[in-house]
């Protein structure tokens, strides 16, 4: 070998050596490049069987047998691929071309060798690649398929043959227009015949199946980067279509419908309100989402109903009722309301759904009609079915509680007749309007004064157990009886007597309530009127019939 050639041989950017074909393959001269392997030049050249105990154990045999086959066939120059094992025991890929040389008439070979690992492992990544892709697109529930630039099939997968119900071979006998509905076949060729503009995009079409079904699909469409067709996910949407379309007509009927319609989530935060809710409420929408319903709620619900309300709904099962609701401007109205629990896929509550009539116009029917029922249509006061009723209910309560009484006081107006009789009945009955007015602010909210008939005056105090409880509110009636009434020019001056009978002192039962408060006030009429009588177990009333014994 000339200097020159040792020369260029030294600077080669590949690892290369002389050896002879001896038993274990000396080598005689290294570049030093041979650092690459984790060696140095003197470390490979002073271990005669380094050269071959670097060669892979697995590849060794196979090794010397192609050099074996070369050499017998006079080959001049011959590569082989191969694993080496470097100093520190890394594994790498090598691409080696070797062949002979012969100085001084005698044969020695030459090799030089490139570290081929990356790109093997490039390959093998690729093929990976390749498996796990044809993987995917194989066992994926949705369509895949290539098209060339002239739409023809050149692949579709089996989830496509599936869908459209076409083996592979009949799929490619076809172009992609072929199966696409007529009214959509300009859109998918104007798309995929801009690839320069758009490279990628996404549309929803008909397609036929092989029996004639048209399934409503959507194309996710991707152009090859070398130019030369394109891939494209094909996924079934046909239920996913039908589901929509449902929803715009429930959509539309909510929006148009008659009834207010709230949604909120499952802590009442409101997310929707139609227009009718807009309307009935006087809330525009944006005002309305975000808020709670409290926004049209009003004092006058008992806590009771909205704990009610709550407790019902926060069950799982749905409630409906009345309520007493107010507009934004301040109006009151009311609503039919029924509010339902919306479940999510894991049976908890998302949402709820109110939806309610305004009822108003019936309701202040109602109230008129139960008016005219329960009230005295001069006075305003409950009537004497009215008074019955709370009657009963207040010693119902007595009966499971009896941790409180009540008191009945009944009154009657000295010489009521006389004067009817002399200034007649309008003076008379502008008199009684004024008597029903002095006794509602003698007494409180939660009692009820009534007027069952004529001159007579019944009221039902809560609340109170002793004498001592009514002594004070049946003289304050007594006083403000005595107060001048002026009617027309007329001035009067009128008193009353009172009658009273306490619940349980006296008895629970109410129509021996009403009848021990008449047999007091009889006795406060024998005591000269114009005082107040308790009943008590040695009263004596005459009556027209006889005398009634208690």
């Amino acid at each position: 070998m000339g200097s020159s050639d040792k020369g260029l041989f030294v600077q080669a950017p590949a690892i290369c050596f002389t050896w002879r074909f001896e038993p274990d393959w000396p080598v005689l001269s290294v570049t030093k490049n041979i650092h690459r392997f984790g060696y140095t030049a003197e470390e490979f050249l002073s271990k005669t069987r380094l050269f071959t105990e670097i060669i892979h154990p697995e590849d060794r045999e196979r090794i010397t047998a192609e050099i074996n086959v070369l050499l017998t066939t006079n080959t001049e120059s011959f590569q082989q691929n191969y694993r080496i094992i470097t100093n520190s025991g890394e594994i790498r890929d090598v691409c080696v071309y070797s062949g002979p040389l012969q100085p001084n008439d005698h044969t020695v070979f030459y090799s030089i060798v490139h570290d081929i690992t990356h790109q093997r492992q490039a390959e093998a990544a690729l093929v990976k690649s390749e498996q796990q892709f044809r993987t995917v697109i194989e066992t994926t529930s949705e369509g895949f398929l290539i098209i060339d630039n002239n739409f023809n099939i050149t692949f579709a997968n089996h989830a496509l043959c599936q869908l459209t119900g076409y083996e592979l071979a009949e799929l490619k006998a076809h172009s992609a227009v072929y199966y696409i509905a007529p009214e959509f076949k300009h859109i998918f060729t104007q798309s995929v015949n801009q690839p320069g503009i758009q490279l990628h995009w996404r549309e929803d079409l008909i397609i036929h199946r092989k029996d004639g079904q048209a399934l409503n699909v959507r194309l996710t469409v991707t152009a090859m980067d070398d130019g030369t067709g394109f891939f494209a996910f094909i996924t079934n949407i046909t239920a996913h279509k039908k589901a929509q379309i449902q929803l715009q007509k429930l959509s539309r009927a909510v929006e148009h419908s008659a009834s207010s319609i709230m949604i909120t989530d499952k802590n009442g935060i409101i997310e929707y309100v139609n227009p009718r809710f807009c309307e009935v409420t006087g809330y525009s929408e944006a005002e309305a989402i975000g808020q709670t319903p409290s926004i049209i709620s009003t004092k006058e619900t008992p806590p009771a109903c909205h704990q009610e309300l709550w407790s019902t709904i926060l069950a799982g099962n749905n409630w409906h009722g009345e309520t007493f609701n107010r507009t934004k401007n301040g109006a009151y109205y009311w609503s039919l309301m029924s509010i339902s629990p919306v479940m999510d896929d894991n049976g908890e509550i998302s949402h709820f759904i109110s939806v309610s009539e305004d009822i108003t116009t019936q309701k202040d029917q109602q109230i008129k009609i139960e008016k005219i029922a329960l009230y005295d249509p001069l006075t305003g006061l409950a009537n004497r079915r009215l008074l019955y009723d709370r009657l009963n209910q207040s010693t119902e309560i007595l009966h499971r509680q009896q941790d409180a009484g009540i008191g009945v006081i009944m009154l009657d107006l000295d010489y009521f007749k006389l004067i009817n009789d002399t200034y007649g009945h309008d003076v008379g009955d502008e008199l009684l309007k004024e008597v029903a007015l002095r006794l509602t602010d003698c007494v409180r909210s939660e009692d009820t004064v009534s007027r069952p008939g004529g001159d007579e005056f019944t009221i039902l105090l809560q609340d109170v157990s002793h004498p001592e409880d009514i002594k004070p509110v049946a003289q304050k009636i007594l006083q403000s009886l005595r107060r001048s009434i002026n009617i027309d020019k007329y001035s009067f001056k009128i008193t009353c007597s009172i009658g009273v009978s306490i619940a349980p002192l006296h008895t629970i039962e109410p129509k021996l309530l009403l009848k021990y408060a008449d047999l007091a006030l009889y006795r406060a009429k024998d005591c000269g009127r114009d005082n107040v009588q308790f009943f008590s177990a040695n009263m004596r009333v005459k009556h027209q019939d006889g005398i009634l014994k208690v």
